[in-house]
């Protein structure tokens, strides 16, 4: 089990890395060649186009989890009906969307006033051109789901790490020569079809044949899949009231800050992107746990991915906190850093309170239990929004942040309250996980954060990033010798050396 996870964990994480240049390198370039009108509209398109791609990880999760369960039982018929159901149903689902991208673009302009007139109509045909794409995307996610379930990571992160390359690269070059808005989401939407192909290629090379055909659809199966989706597809849908309405609200009610915001929001996405990607790897063994219903082992497991997921947040929120000002300045310049760091760390103390809880979710989905979890996301969702808007008619964009903090509070507060007397397929105490869990982590880092306040004294850069790395150094001491119990560092030993053996076979396969 170990080598498998750690397997998925590097898929993931290089796919996390091919992001990560992504989002350090791209941004600078854009904000340098584009002017901050330009610039906020591209990033409200991506954000819009985004909304089409919200339910896509979930539905591939939820795919993903029943191919682990009948893969298991070598239940191939079965198998077949669901896939190809499931096929069906994004079909449909696909056909709907364009058609609502139809629309949206249509009336884009009309939605936001404050796109300047001279890029009205590239705006347009641009949210077009990106949200077809995307569209045309969504039947593949059968593809990817499957791959998930055999834990095969690697080919997704291969095709997602493709797919960005080319989109990014191909936007930057257009952005670069001022070929305008269209060229640039033409080139997004080449990536995005690319992925696809190479789904379909390594979907022919894995014997899948017979998983997909027309046959075995079955209303049934498909209506099942659909009502198993529901309940996570509310929880998603607040997610997209959580994280996607953001920027829109901000275009809208302060359309000059958008910019700013925007480069705040990728701060923040910092912490998301390889904390999902690590622990979205427990996924297929959870649910092989819950099948055996063994309510104990997997609130085990729960307390023992808490405790890591929260260390990693610490780990990488620590530098991130204390170097923000000198790689704000350095990343996307002075008039940035200026505007746009208190938005970012807002916001980053926003995605530190919900992803703590991103383990707990992943052991009540793998369990079927998500319907009963819902009351948290929904209500935080609602909680931002509100406070969103309502707090950006008197603070602009500042609002918006702190509407995002309010929701992740209350999110976490209802997560703890509620949602976890009620998950019985996992059996775990409710202060022990978030003493042990999440608090006693972040004892051991809140000091630290104080050295932030020497920034202004220090006048070398290289005395800065000595200060913070060695902040670091102490922080993964203290969490090795007083936060991991024997059992944990144990583990993680066997992990450094299964990761050191896949780093050397491809050397002892050449010899």
């Amino acid at each position: 089990m170990l080598a498998t996870v750690t397997k998925n964990s590097l898929a993931n994480l290089f796919r996390v890395g091919s992001s990560w240049i992504v989002v350090l390198f791209l941004p600078p370039i854009l904000i340098r060649v584009m002017d901050k009108p330009a610039y906020a509209v591209w990033l409200l398109l991506l954000q819009l186009a985004a909304y089409i791609t919200f339910f896509d990880s979930g539905i591939q999760m939820a795919i993903a989890r029943y191919v682990a369960r009948h893969d298991g039982a070598n239940a191939r018929t079965q198998l077949a009906r669901i896939l190809s159901s499931v096929g069906f149903v994004l079909i449909v689902t696909s056909i709907i969307t364009i058609v609502i991208v139809v629309v949206t673009s249509w009336q884009l302009t009309g939605l936001f006033r404050s796109i300047p007139s001279e890029l009205s109509s590239s705006s347009r045909f641009a949210l077009l051109v990106i949200g077809t794409s995307l569209a045309f995307n969504l039947p593949f996610s059968v593809l990817a789901g499957f791959f998930l379930g055999r834990q095969r990571f690697e080919i997704t992160a291969l095709a997602a790490t493709i797919s960005k390359f080319a989109g990014a690269v191909g936007s930057g070059w257009a952005a670069f020569h001022h070929q305008g808005l269209l060229a640039m989401a033409i080139w997004v939407a080449a990536g995005n079809l690319l992925q696809s192909l190479i789904y379909c290629i390594f979907w022919r090379r894995n014997a899948t044949s017979g998983l997909l055909h027309s046959s075995s659809v079955e209303q049934k199966v498909a209506r099942e899949f659909v009502v198993f989706c529901s309940a996570m597809l509310v929880s998603q849908f607040s997610s997209l009231l959580i994280t996607g309405m953001d920027m829109p609200v901000v275009a809208a009610f302060d359309f000059r800050a958008a910019a700013y915001y925007g480069i705040a929001s990728v701060l923040s996405n910092i912490l998301i992107v390889p904390h999902s990607a690590i622990l979205n790897s427990l996924l297929p063994v959870a649910a092989e746990i819950s099948a055996k219903e063994d309510p104990v082992r997997l609130g085990q497991t729960l307390m023992r991915t808490t405790r890591f997921g929260t260390c990693l947040l610490c780990i990488i929120i620590l530098p991130l906190f204390l170097l923000m000002p000198m790689f704000l300045r350095l990343w996307v310049g002075v008039d940035y850093q200026t505007h746009a760091m208190f938005l970012g760390e807002i916001l980053i103390l926003a995605q530190f309170i919900r992803l703590t809880m991103v383990p707990y979710a992943l052991v009540g989905f793998a369990g079927g239990q998500q319907q009963r979890m819902l009351l948290s996301p929904l209500t935080e969702g609602i909680t931002n929004l509100g406070f969103s808007i309502a707090l950006a008619q008197v603070m602009g964009a500042r609002g918006v942040a702190y509407g995002t903090l309010i929701g992740a509070v209350v999110g976490v507060c209802l997560h703890f309250a509620v949602s976890m007397r009620k998950t019985d397929c996992v059996r775990i105490s409710r202060l022990q996980l978030l003493m042990q869990g999440i608090v006693k982590p972040l004892i051991f880092t809140a000091p630290f954060l104080f050295f932030r306040l020497l920034d202004h004294s220090i006048n070398s850069s290289w005395l800065k990033v000595s200060a913070a790395s060695a902040a670091e150094l102490a922080v993964c001491f203290l969490f090795w010798r007083l936060v991991f119990d024997e059992g944990e560092r144990n583990d993680v030993r066997r992990l450094i050396r299964h990761v050191l053996h896949i780093a050397e076979r491809p050397a002892g396969q050449q010899a």
